[in-house]
C-alpha cells in the first residue's frame, strides 16, 4: 500500500533504506568544498579588480577590507556563491532517491506558477508592511531621507539579478537538503516536521555571524515560519519568494538611503525592532499559506 508523505519526508520512498541519506550528505560535504573555494575565488578576485595596487601590496589589508562586499563585483562574488547549494541538493537528491526535483517539490519539479504568484503575493505584503513598521521603528534611529550613493544603478541591477539566486540558494541548503536529509531519518510524521525545522532554523541564524539576541530570534524566526511554508504547501516555492521579496525590499531601502554597508553588516537590532520583524514575518507567512491553499498546491507525494 502507498504511503503519502510530506515534504520533509519526501525521500522516504519505496526504495528507501536507512542509508540513502548517506550519499547526500558526501555530496554536500564535497559540495561544501567547492563553495568555500569558489567563495574565496570571487572574493579575491573582486578585491583584485576593485583595487589591484592595495592588494598588490597589503594583500592581507585588501581582504580583509569589507568595504568591497557593497561594490557591486562584491556583491556578484557574494550572491553567486550563495547559489551554489542549488546544483549541489539537486545532485544530493539525485543521489539519495533518484529523483533530483524532490528536492524541489513533492511533484519533483519547480511549480513556476506557484513561485512567481508567491512573490507578487509577498511583494504586496511586505513593501507596505516594511515602510509600516520602518516607520514605527527606523532602524537607523533617524527619519527617512532619500540619499543614495555614487554608482547605485549598477548596484541596484547585481541585486535586482543576483539575489533571488542568492535567496533560492540559502532555501534549497536549509530548507531543502536539511530538513530532507534529516526528516528521511525520522520515522513518526510530526518529528519529521519538528527536528528538521528546529535544526534548520538554527543553522540559518548562526551562519549569518555575529549577532545580537534579538537579531538571532528574528533569523531563526523566519526559519521557522519558511520551513512551515515549505511542510505546508509541499516545497520551496513559497520559501523562495518570501526570501527574495525580503532580500530585495531591505537592499533596495538600503540603496535609497545610502546605508547599504550598516545593511550587510548588521550586527544588532533593538528589541521593538526584533519583535517588528518577526511580526512582518509571521504577517507574510499566514498571507503565503492562505495563497497556497487557494492555489490548492499539492503537499504530499
Amino acid at each position: 500500500m502507498t504511503e503519502l508523505r510530506s515534504y520533509p519526508q519526501a525521500w522516504r520512498g519505496p526504495r528507501y533504506r536507512w542509508w540513502r541519506p548517506l550519499p547526500a550528505i558526501a555530496v554536500m560535504l564535497g559540495g561544501a568544498g567547492v563553495f568555500f573555494a569558489w567563495s574565496v575565488f570571487t572574493q579575491l578576485a573582486a578585491v583584485l579588480v576593485a583595487d589591484p595596487t592595495r592588494f598588490m601590496t597589503d594583500f592581507e589589508a585588501a581582504a580583509l577590507d569589507s568595504a568591497w562586499m557593497t561594490t557591486p563585483l562584491g556583491l556578484l562574488a557574494t550572491n553567486t556563491s550563495l547559489a551554489l547549494p542549488i546544483p549541489i541538493a539537486l545532485l544530493a537528491a539525485l543521489v539519495a532517491t533518484g529523483r533530483p526535483g524532490l528536492v524541489t517539490s513533492v511533484l519533483g519539479r519547480m511549480r513556476w506558477g506557484l513561485l512567481f504568484g508567491a512573490a507578487g503575493v509577498s511583494l504586496l505584503v511586505l513593501v507596505p508592511l516594511g515602510f509600516v513598521l520602518d516607520w514605527i521603528a527606523p532602524t537607523s534611529g533617524e527619519p527617512l531621507v532619500i540619499a543614495p550613493e555614487q554608482g547605485w544603478a549598477l548596484v541596484a541591477l547585481v541585486i535586482l539579478l543576483t539575489t533571488p539566486l542568492q535567496a533560492a540558494g540559502e532555501e534549497y541548503f536549509f530548507r531543502g537538503w536539511t530538513q530532507q536529509v534529516v526528516g528521511a531519518w525520522c520515522r513518526p510524521p510530526w518529528l519529521a516536521v519538528v527536528l528538521p525545522m528546529l535544526i534548520s532554523a538554527t543553522l540559518f541564524a548562526l551562519a549569518h555571524g555575529l549577532q545580537n539576541p534579538w537579531l538571532f530570534a528574528d533569523r531563526f524566526f523566519f526559519g521557522v515560519v519558511a520551513s512551515i511554508l515549505v511542510w505546508r504547501t509541499g516545497g520551496l516555492e513559497c520559501a523562495i519568494a518570501l526570501h527574495a521579496v525580503n532580500n530585495l525590499f531591505a537592499f533596495g531601502m538600503a540603496i535609497a538611503t545610502g546605508t547599504m554597508s550598516e545593511t550587510m553588516l548588521v550586527s544588532e537590532v533593538s528589541p521593538l525592532s526584533g519583535v517588528l520583524s518577526m511580526t512582518g514575518t509571521a504577517v507574510s507567512g499566514a498571507v503565503l499559506l492562505a495563497f497556497a491553499r487557494w492555489r490548492r498546491a499539492q503537499r504530499l507525494t
